[in-house]
């Protein structure tokens, strides 16, 4: 598998030391964790726009997505996805082996939207019941959701992956 969850992690780890608690607007402590949820929420929603995944008309298009690519939008939020394994101390769910993702394609979903929605509800369930499962289970489906719903590539979300995790690289989409 060319993606490496593991480095990763250590690359997240290195990455959010570097800008933790540099905000503009500054939140309590106990909200650290919740706001780190919330930014998943966000770009969730922005890369299921991106994906036509949902119709923006109604009432209107009132969401703007901006020049995000499709990838940048998902290798920002695994690398939130990984940033909360870290604070949560469930980096051992984020765990993938080859098995794992060749199970994966045996269950296509083509209702992207379900997916989401799902996605969605496990992370909201591990946030307010602090469920483990719920979170391993979004976490999954997340990569499902890239690697055979959206046909990226792990050559292409190495790349932007690495990128976002650039701890040198503050202007990345991350921060």
């Amino acid at each position: 598998m060319a993606l490496d969850i593991a480095l990763y992690l250590r690359q997240a780890r290195d990455a959010y030391r570097v800008v933790a608690y540099d905000w503009a607007n500054p939140i309590s402590p106990k909200d650290v964790l919740l706001n780190d949820y919330l930014n998943l929420d966000i770009t969730l929603g922005t890369l299921m726009r991106r994906v036509d995944a949902m119709n923006g008309d109604v009432p209107h298009d009132a969401v703007v997505t901006g020049e995000a690519t499709i990838v940048d939008l998902y290798a920002t939020a695994l690398s939130q996805f990984l940033l909360i394994s870290l604070k949560q101390q469930w980096t051992h769910l984020m765990v993938l082996e080859d098995a794992d993702i060749e199970k994966f394609a045996r269950f296509p979903q083509m209702r992207l939207a379900h997916q989401f929605m799902g996605i969605k509800t496990m992370l909201l369930n591990s946030y307010h019941q602090k469920r483990q499962s719920d979170f391993a289970h979004a976490w999954r489906s997340f990569m499902k959701l890239g690697l055979f719903e959206l046909h990226l590539t792990e050559e292409e979300l190495a790349k932007a992956i690495s990128h976002v995790l650039d701890a040198s690289d503050l202007d990345s989409p991350a921060f």
